[in-house]
Order: C-alpha cells, then structure tokens, then sequence
C-alpha cells in the first residue's frame, strides 16, 4: 500500500514547534512512502486581525529542498500550502500562490475564521466562546455559508477539513452537519463539477468515525478526488 500525508505542519506555521527534518523522520517511522507541507497561509487571525495577502515563499522552498537532499529517494516530499479563508481576497491568493511557480504541488482551501460580515473571529475561539447551542447553530450556519463561497473560488485544489467546527463545540450538544446536507451536497456538486476535491482530515487520528456521512455524501455527488492529512503540527502526529 502506497500511504501518504497531504496536511502537515512545520515551524514555518506559527503554531507548529516542529521541523521539516521531524515531520519526515515521523513519516517513515510510520511507514509513508509522500507527504506534501501544507504551512498555514492565513488572511485573519484568531482575533480577525488582517494578515499579509502576500506570500514570501523562500523559506517554504529552502526548507523543502534541503529535505529532499536529505532523505532522497527514502520520501516523496511535495511543497504545499493551506490557505485559510480565501474567499476574502480570491484575487489577491491567485496572485501570491502563482509566485512559487512550479514548485508549488498542491493547495488547501480551508476556513479558520468566520465570515467577515459575522466579526472574522477565529473559529477556535469562536466555538469555545458559545455559551447557549443557539449560538453554535449560527455558528455553523455562518461557516456553511462562508465554505460555500469558497468552494466558488478556483484558489485551491481540495477543501480541507469539512466538519472543522466540530472539532471545538461542546460535545454535550450533539451537534452534527447532517442539517445542512442540501446546501454541502450543492457544494460537493460545484467541487465536483470544477474538477476539485475535498480533505479528509484525520486530526492526528483523532476524527475519523466523524467523517462518515460526509463521506457518503461526498461519493453521492459523484466525488472521486479525496486526499488525507494527519494536520499534524508537532513531531510524532504524522
């Protein structure tokens, strides 16, 4: 079996310690034949602060190549990027990802953030904020809508973690994606008919059973491009 990881981190991401060198160690100690960086390329942070719409992509290059020298025919190493909440400036991340040129593999589309007519908070602190589920609800609600003006852009190849929101709202509720099949399955139709896929996102092997009825939804609409990350950000969570 051919096994790879498409969504990883390195301490070219602001929230990752650890090193290329690390990840692809990780990597073959867990038996993967590829993997593709995807660092954190984001318009807003946690506290909707606007971040560069500009891309300096030499570390990420340097980085990658010094990788590669090392660990030779050992690791397929691919430079890629995960941009998070594209559909701020679709132009703006079309011009920075066409600065790597052909070094660039592969492009996450994700959302971190909430849409800017709801504040742009981060998604992270927004969910741990919720004090009432009718809060969580508008949440999502925002968040379906956002990833389907995503899914309208052409600035990535997949999109990455779907059920994301769901990682960080309190479990007691219950809350699942299942009310919003009509407007995903409108989405998937669009990924699909742009030739585009979406991520399934392990959370370091933590979200798996989570993903099931997107999944099937996903095939229903015809889907057939599908990549899997870990989205580790420390040594040993590839």
């Amino acid at each position: 079996m051919y096994c790879s990881d498409y969504h990883l981190h390195t301490l070219i991401s602001s929230d990752s310690p650890a090193s290329l060198e690390q990840q692809a160690y990780s990597a073959l100690e867990a038996g993967l034949k590829e993997l593709c960086v995807t660092d954190h390329w984001n318009l807003l942070d946690q506290r909707a602060e606007p971040l560069p719409h500009t891309r300096d992509w030499k570390e990420s290059v340097a980085q990658i190549h010094q990788a590669r020298e090392k660990f030779g025919d050992q690791l397929e190493i691919r430079l890629g990027i995960e941009v998070g909440n594209g559909e701020i400036d679709p132009a703006g991340i079309a011009e920075g990802l066409a600065l790597a040129g052909s070094e660039l593999d592969f492009v996450i589309g994700s959302l971190h953030n909430m849409s800017l007519g709801s504040g742009g908070l981060g998604i992270f602190s927004a969910a741990k904020q919720c004090q009432q589920p009718e809060e969580a609800i508008a949440l999502l609600d925002d968040y379906v809508d956002t990833l389907t003006a995503l899914a309208n852009t052409d600035t990535f190849d997949v999109i990455g973690h779907v059920i994301y929101p769901l990682r960080y709202l309190p479990g007691q509720w219950q809350l699942t994606l299942d009310p919003y099949e009509a407007q995903l399955r409108a989405l998937f139709k669009t990924l699909v008919e742009k030739g585009k896929g979406i991520e399934f996102n392990t959370t370091q092997g933590h979200t798996i059973e989570e993903w099931t009825p997107i999944l099937k939804l996903y095939k229903d609409c015809g889907g057939e491009i599908l990549t899997i990350g870990s989205d580790a950000h420390r040594p040993g969570q590839v």
